[in-house]
């Protein structure tokens, strides 16, 4: 937002000695950001007046003309397509260098073989106004050579404001809810906004508009004054200084008088033309109703966006734009003067939705004061009174209003305010902050009962710690003595479940060698198709980016296979992993709202996902993974595996399987489905497993500390068995078989697993290294033999395995 200097002390004196950056630096002390100041002159660097001394055709170019223009310093070669160029004519002209308003940078140049060095400007082209039709003809008496901004007299002083520094504070947007908090920060006087002669409020006529709310709920007040006797014209010279001060584009006399309002008072206005307009009604917009604004685009309004109508059609996008059917034509003279309050979430959500945000749609963005569109449609029709001398109010001013104006007291310790500040401050001084402010105080000793004046008590000054900030900002922030707190700190408890992720993230990424990847929790129904997983049940979006992200994801598998499609042809081999949340259609733990709904279930799960070219190689690297994680986080439990009754749907037949662990399921793992994988793009093979996060903390939590152990006295027997067994016998069954068979036989390792035809038809053969240990004693050959002549005899028993002797 730009502020002018000038503009400023129309309301508060401003002491001379005050420098610019002095004052931009009181105000991002105390009250907003100012990003910059320039004085107004900048604007025309290198633009002076000239005067056409010779205008000839361009012998090249039919409507060109060649001119010369005297600068005083220099006589200019200008080609010129103006069609009014004329000699004698004093004009603005743009040196070689100097860079315009709407942004164009002036450079020697040649235009259709003639050399031109500088340019004749229009009236748009210098931000005056939006004439285009010819070049901007100056009065005789302009000075050749002078600088234009000395012709204009220009001699202020522009503010530029961060708009964020604003977000909380919709009395700001105005110049005068800026020169309120100048005066405060300054303490001198502020001029009463305003100044009118209540003789001219009266109506001369008897014409009547209907005005009806039909939702209290959008709009809060809306005012409308018929006004008559009023042309299209050109806005005095003043008033197209005053807006291209702050960068405002003058338009006409009657726009240009309710942007000027809107930018002094901060309370946006619209002029209606009145010609078919009998009765306004404000509402919600129809399904499929649409409208072409000012900016000349049909618009398709959404749901939920507030409309002005005139009982037949839509004429306006309530505090955002007028629409084209009711804007000021050139035959006007009678306008519906509009002053509305329209509530600031459903402007906010008609603008990010219409991609369309205005200077009047950022103000009601911020909650106006209700009470503002009185003083502004006053201040308007004032103006529009002096332009206009023989206007006339038709009628009765209609002020339709739905709020209400009491505003409740707060009650402030003034004991507790010392504290919070911590500085030294008396009663007194208090007061003069909050009364400078507009704050009503009243004082019983230590409490102080203040009332917010209406443009900040709306969404802004509602508690005591509010007041507060008021009080130490006026003060000063940095008047404030920096002191170290008295507390005592102590150490945040543990956060096992972000400690086991960083444990698990530390050795996926060292040992394991995977890359790990964030994805969106979003997931398309055609992605889940294609892995012929069923997406009825999944949640999904109201409003979602696209169609591709419209569900919410229940497993990492689809975010982690579309991340090793982007990056098959790129590598040999892909091994990522991922840690992020799951959401189900079940109630989760998270309360909802005050009717006590839950929000949907939302789990952490561990992702993984090794592609190869080789099938085995993947599944092989994964499982080896998975065993690198376990033992480096609990040595002492044991991974084991479990065949899956029933597979999912994305699994390749007979090649899934539940991960175990302390007797407890964590997860599951397989191989993608050949046919799956070339619907979802994939072209190697892929493995994938997925751990419930929640399953490893619980483990994590309920397993002892891992003790050192002293490493055993007696040496260790190791004796190689090979056991052909049914093919249809599961490994882990035998391996438990062998490890919980003697307390000697410590350790049984697999080194090597064959089938082929010497073995049998349906036979495969399992050999193992196994140890036996006593920590008591060396074993003997005669007490191993004894132990494992009784172990491959059970394991016959059991599984009616055979040594392996071939």
């Amino acid at each position: 937002m730009y502020l002018s200097l000038n503009w400023l002390k129309d309301f508060v004196k401003i002491p001379s000695k005050i420098k610019p950056e002095e004052l931009a630096q009181l105000l991002t002390l105390h009250t907003v950001e100012v990003e910059s100041w320039r004085a107004q002159s900048e604007a025309f660097d290198r633009v002076v007046v000239g005067k056409v001394l010779s205008v000839e055709a361009h012998p090249n170019a039919d409507r060109l003309r060649l001119t010369k223009v005297d600068v005083k310093k220099e006589t200019l070669a200008i080609v010129c397509g103006a069609p009014n160029v004329a000699v004698g004519q004093r004009v603005a002209v743009a040196l070689v260098g100097a860079t315009l308003p709407n942004g164009l940078v002036i450079k020697d140049a040649e235009i259709r073989g003639e050399r031109s060095t500088g340019m004749i400007c229009a009236e748009d082209e210098l931000g005056l106004g939006s004439d285009h039709e010819g070049i901007m003809v100056l009065p005789k008496h302009a000075k050749v050579g002078q600088s234009f901004s000395s012709y204009l007299l220009l001699n202020d002083i522009i503010l530029e404001i961060d708009n964020k520094s604003l977000s909380n504070r919709g009395d700001l947007w105005g110049h005068y809810g800026m020169a309120r908090e100048i005066s405060t920060l300054l303490k001198t006087p502020l001029l009463p906004y305003l100044k009118i002669d209540e003789k001219i409020l009266i109506p001369t006529g008897k014409e009547k508009i209907s005005v009806k709310i039909e939702d209290k709920n959008i709009c809060s007040r809306y005012i409308a004054v018929k006004i008559n006797n009023v042309k299209n014209i050109e806005s005095p010279k003043w008033l197209k200084e005053r807006l291209a001060a702050v960068n405002v584009r003058p338009i006409n006399a009657l726009v240009d008088i309710t942007n000027y309002v809107m930018f002094e008072s901060g309370q946006p206005l619209h002029v209606f033309d009145a010609d078919k307009i009998q009765k306004i009604s404000v509402r919600l917009s129809k399904d499929d109703e649409s409208l072409e604004t000012l900016d000349g685009k049909e618009r398709l309004l959404t749901k939920d966006t507030i409309v002005i109508s005139n009982g037949a059609e839509a004429i306006a996008i309530a505090g955002i734009i007028g629409g084209a059917n009711s804007a000021i034509k050139e035959d006007t003279t009678s306008v519906i003067l509009e002053a509305a309050n329209f509530d600031a979430v459903f402007v906010r959500k008609a603008s990010q939705k219409l991609n369309l945000r205005t200077d009047a749609s950022m103000r009601f963005e911020k909650t106006l004061d209700p009470n503002l569109p009185e003083m502004a449609w006053k201040k308007a029709w004032q103006l529009i009174k002096e332009i206009f001398p023989e206007a006339e109010i038709a009628g009765e001013v209609i002020d339709a209003r739905n709020f209400d104006s009491e505003i409740k007291a707060i009650s402030l310790d003034f004991t507790w305010l010392k504290k919070k500040i911590g500085k030294q401050i008396n009663r007194k001084e208090v007061q003069g902050v909050l009364e400078r402010l507009g704050f009503q105080v009243e004082i019983d000793k230590n409490l102080f009962m203040v009332t917010p004046p209406s443009w900040r008590a709306i969404k802004d000054v509602t508690i005591k710690e509010d007041i507060l900030e008021e009080i130490a900002r006026i003060i000063g922030y940095d008047n404030i003595p920096a002191a170290t707190p008295n507390s005592t700190l102590s150490f945040l408890p543990e956060n096992k479940e972000l400690m086991l992720e960083r444990k698990i993230q530390d050795v996926l990424s060292g040992g394991g060698r995977l890359l790990e990847v964030y994805n969106y929790s979003f997931v398309s129904e055609s992605s889940l198709a294609k892995l012929n997983l069923d997406f009825s049940r999944y949640l999904k979006l109201v409003n979602p980016v696209s169609e591709q992200q419209a569900l919410l994801r229940q497993s990492l598998l689809p975010g982690l296979l579309q991340n090793v499609r982007l990056n098959q042809f790129n590598y040999a081999e892909v091994g990522l992993f991922e840690l992020g949340r799951i959401f189900l259609s079940l109630p989760g733990e998270y309360v909802k709202d005050e009717k006590g709904d839950f929000l949907p279930y939302q789990g952490k799960r561990l992702g993984l996902v090794i592609s190869s070219t080789d099938e085995n190689q993947a599944f092989s690297r994964l499982k080896s993974v998975l065993e690198l994680l376990f033992s480096s986080l609990w040595p002492q439990v044991t991974l084991e595996y479990t065949a899956l009754e029933n597979l999912p749907n994305w699994t390749k037949e007979g090649q899934a399987a539940s991960i175990y662990c302390h007797d407890k399921e964590l997860g599951v793992l397989g191989i993608l489905d050949n046919k799956l994988a070339n619907n979802f793009g994939l072209k190697v093979k892929t493995a994938f497993a997925e751990i419930n996060f929640k399953d490893l903390l619980l483990l994590d939590k309920s397993l002892p500390i891992n003790q050192y152990k002293e490493s055993p006295k007696y040496p260790a027997v190791v004796r190689d068995i090979s056991f052909v067994v049914d093919e249809k016998i599961l490994y882990n069954d035998f391996w438990r078989l062998l490890v919980n068979f003697h307390p000697l036989l410590t350790k049984a390792e697999l080194f090597d697993v064959y089938q082929g035809e010497a073995l049998g038809e349906n036979k495969k053969s399992w050999a193992f290294h196994l140890t036996y240990q006593s920590t008591d004693k060396t074993l003997t050959a005669e007490e191993v033999d004894l132990i494992q002549k009784d172990l491959m005899q059970i394991c016959h028993d059991r599984f009616e395995a055979q040594v392996r002797d071939f």
